[in-house]
């Protein structure tokens, strides 16, 4: 068996300082806090949790725990802990409000990521469930047989299934599936600041290569990552009509979003420095290439984009992994996404959200309109009532539409405020649906946050149907919010600085579902798939062929539309429309809101003159048998 010490890091890895766990242990000894500095961040963490959190109701009822008593415990037994047993115990607390918005974030030297250099996915091949090494880290010089495609049996001498299950127990997911998904990533990548550190130096790994067991030890190591997921305290680029401060905005798994981006250093380099392409206009969709293949994006961090053959035709597919824009460019983001709707094949889409931890909440809500030919309602938010949220909406100026149910709340008794959106309704209405084929989403258990909302919110328009590789989405149902950002806001609240670099992020507001689910919460429930499709080898090592077939029959079932119209003047206030059809039987004609016409339609084009003027909002609403199927508006 290959010795800790015989595994090295070539010397342009580019991770900048690595260090072993020794090492790292060494390293994050120096500059303990103080008993007055751990007593601070007691108090802070007993206001967030007992005054603005969120889901602290619901987590009491669903998960029987007790945090605020957990926290009065850890403070009355504080002599008697050295620095690492406060902070396991303060990250138990944090941790077992199976919350992923809700964390406690260590002081800045524990700042980096521990990994193995190698990443396990799960798949079912013939009816049993294996883990495979899909990626390697290149600069790790070890045992050359460990490689992509090779089965996980054993880790440190216990079944592989088992491992999991016992790392799941520690994670912070809010349904069994959440957790699986969180312990098995945490196996081999883990934020050291926002996860409980591993306990052991190296792992001893057991697998097999063509039948044949090979057993190897791998060291854990730490780098001290660059890589940031900030929340911009300047407005990003938001479409029109969205007054708020963009971190009321922010709904995001942070644990998530950061180990996508170091798993994307890590095990995809190349792809940090490709250039992307430059933005063009959409073109009609004639244009649209049809041969199997990538489409190119200009904003490869966020969008993926290919057309992909299938047993049961030829689909697009178009991977979103953050709703979390780097540049703060919700604009350009949105502006892409439709570029590519417009390249892809109108039979069908694939629409992709796995691993995708959230991010800015107008953008996942935005984004539901360009597939459906319905209006989109959006989630509704809510405070827990306490004296703190009342004082918070008092101060705050985005938040004070809860502020007379907050104050209400004292004389009813009621538990949450009025449920209210974030923004307006027209604002994720504005564009209207671009993409007329039939969707399908795919969803896995770490989608979260702004991406649960978004699968919440497919579902509950029933735009298409939701095809899971696990039974549950993350479940994570809120806005979320740092400490410094409510320190600064809340001038007449008790919140204090934190010391060294410690950190805390909180739910606070949590979001309803609406539709036939409307009033349930979203945080713990999650969206169920309404088909599973369980990961196949072929999945992990062959570009989730298995997975988009599965898509493709359901994409298959159902009838694509096309609804499309120009407009021209045709004397003083009067419009002519050139409306194109398929598969459509009727159109209702919508100006600036107001009915103005309705004809039967035949595939081809049909002739309508309609009131209007420049400037007005048009819209065009397509029925089949009595059903609305497609929409098209503009603003001529």
């Amino acid at each position: 068996m290959a010795q800790p010490d015989s595994v090295v890091l070539s010397a342009d890895h580019g991770l900048g300082t690595v260090r072993t766990m020794p090492q790292f242990r060494g390293h994050i000894a120096r500059g303990p806090l103080s008993d007055a500095q751990r007593r601070v961040v007691l108090d802070q963490a007993e206001i967030l949790i007992g005054e603005v959190y969120a889901h602290l109701p619901l987590k009491r009822a669903m998960h029987a725990i007790d945090p605020l008593q957990a926290l009065r415990l850890l403070r009355h037994r504080l002599a008697d802990l050295s620095e690492t047993e406060f902070h396991v115990q303060l990250q138990r607390i944090f941790l077992g409000l199976h919350d992923l918005h809700t964390n406690y974030i260590l002081p800045s030297r524990y700042a980096g990521f521990a990994f193995l250099g190698i990443f396990l996915e799960r798949c079912v091949d013939d009816g049993q469930t294996k883990y495979l090494v899909t990626k390697t880290f290149d600069h790790i010089v070890g045992d050359p047989q460990l490689t992509a495609g090779v089965e996980v049996t054993h880790w440190n001498g216990t079944p592989i299934q088992l491992a999991v299950e016992a790392n799941a127990a520690r994670e912070a997911g809010s349904n069994k599936a959440a957790q699986l998904a969180q312990g098995l990533q945490n196996m081999t990548l883990r934020s050291i600041n926002m996860s409980l550190p591993p306990d052991e130096d190296w792992i001893d790994v057991t697998y097999k290569v063509g039948g044949t067991t090979h057993q190897t030890r791998v060291p854990w190591r730490v780098f001290e990552s660059a890589t940031e997921v900030t929340t911009p305290g300047t407005l990003p680029s938001l479409p029109t009509g969205v007054g708020v401060a963009a971190h009321h905005l922010v709904g995001m798994d942070l644990r998530t979003e950061l180990a996508r981006r170091v798993k994307r250093r890590l095990f995809a380099p190349a792809s940090l420095s490709a250039a992307p392409v430059a933005a063009k206009a959409r073109k009609p969709r004639a244009a649209a290439p049809l041969a199997a293949g990538p489409v190119p994006t200009n904003r490869p961090d966020e969008l993926k984009a290919r057309i992909v053959d299938t047993p049961s035709g030829t689909f697009g597919h178009l991977r979103i992994f953050t709703f979390h824009m780097q540049d703060q460019d919700i604009e350009g983001f949105l502006n892409e996404v439709a570029r590519l709707l417009s390249l892809l094949p109108p039979e069908g889409l694939v629409l992709d959200v796995r691993g995708n931890g959230g991010g800015y909440v107008i953008a996942a809500e935005y984004l539901l309109q360009f597939f459906s030919p319905g209006r989109i309602t959006p989630e509704p938010f809510q405070f827990v009532s306490t004296p703190g949220t009342t004082g918070l909406s008092t101060t705050v100026p985005d938040y004070q539409a809860w502020k007379a149910s907050l104050e209400e709340s004292v004389s009813t008794g009621s538990a949450y405020s009025t449920a209210l959106s974030l923004y307006p309704v027209d604002v994720v209405n504005s564009t209207g649906q671009l993409y007329q084929g039939p969707v399908v989403l795919v969803t896995d258990a770490q989608c979260y946050s702004a991406c649960d909302i978004f699968a919440a919110g497919f579902q509950d328009h029933e735009i298409g149907p939701v095809l899971g590789v696990e039974g549950n989405t993350g479940a994570g149902g809120a806005n979320v919010v740092t400490h410094e950002e409510l320190r600064t806001e809340w001038t007449d609240g008790q919140l204090k600085q934190l010391p060294k670099g410690v950190q805390m992020r909180v739910a606070l507001r949590r979001s309803l579902r609406v539709g036939t689910r409307i009033g349930q919460p979203l945080e713990d429930l999650g969206v169920v798939p309404d088909r599973l499709h369980e990961l196949t080898k072929r999945d992990l090592i062959e570009e989730n062929a298995d997975l988009m077939a599965a898509a493709g029959v359901l994409l298959a079932e159902r009838q694509p539309r096309l609804l499309r119209f120009t407009s021209a003047a045709a004397g003083a206030k009067k419009r002519k429309l050139t409306i194109t059809t398929g598969s459509v039987t009727s159109v209702d004609v919508y100006v600036n809101g107001r009915p103005v016409a309705t004809s039967a339609t035949t595939d081809g084009s049909t002739q309508l003159t309609v009131p209007g003027a420049a400037g007005d909002t048009i819209r065009i609403e397509g029925y089949d048998a009595g059903k609305l199927v497609a929409a098209s508006q503009q603003q001529v």
